[in-house]
């Protein structure tokens, strides 16, 4: 009985990595998603109030459907100062009007401004910061009574804004 003298170690082996790194692998990835999920939050893409029956969520749509009945649509147009106009085409006595800007994917990068009316009707805000990124808009009243909702991609100064939901 010989002995080979050209015993190879274990990690020269092309099968040791193949039994111990897939596995190895396969740890690091389920580490790596679970920092992601952590660090990402739990925002949604929309953050809207919802009630929770069952395993059923039920969004509160009363606010959608009453700018659908005063038939209410907007333009939303961006300066590159930070400037913002917006044209409102429909039945608002209000003075001021909220605007969201909601991140698609990261909420700590939301913003909100407040729209002034003037003397001709159009409405007027400022806020800076918001080029180079893609936006969920949410526009409302006030009171909440009515809400409008549109998006503007990323590099886009104009945006259109309506209702959610439409029968």
């Amino acid at each position: 009985m010989t002995i080979d003298s050209r015993a190879r170690r274990a990690w020269r082996e092309p099968l040791f990595w193949l039994v111990a790194g897939l596995p190895a692998l396969g740890v690091v990835a389920g580490i790596g998603v679970v920092v992601a999920a952590v660090k990402s939050g739990g925002s949604d893409a929309l953050n809207t109030d919802v009630r929770r029956t069952a395993q059923i969520q039920v969004e509160d749509t009363r606010a959608d459907e009453e700018a659908l009945r005063r038939g209410l649509s907007a333009r939303l147009a961006f300066d590159q100062d930070g400037g913002i106009d917006l044209q409102l085409r429909g039945t608002v006595e209000a003075s001021a009007l909220r605007l969201q800007l909601l991140h698609p994917a990261r909420a700590e990068f939301d913003r909100q401004t407040t729209l002034q009316r003037d003397a001709d009707g159009n409405w007027h805000a400022r806020l800076d910061g918001l080029a180079g990124h893609a936006w969920n808009l949410r526009l409302e009243s006030a009171d909440h009574a009515w809400r409008l909702a549109g998006r503007l991609p990323a590099g886009v100064r104009e945006a259109e804004l309506a209702p959610l939901w439409q029968h």
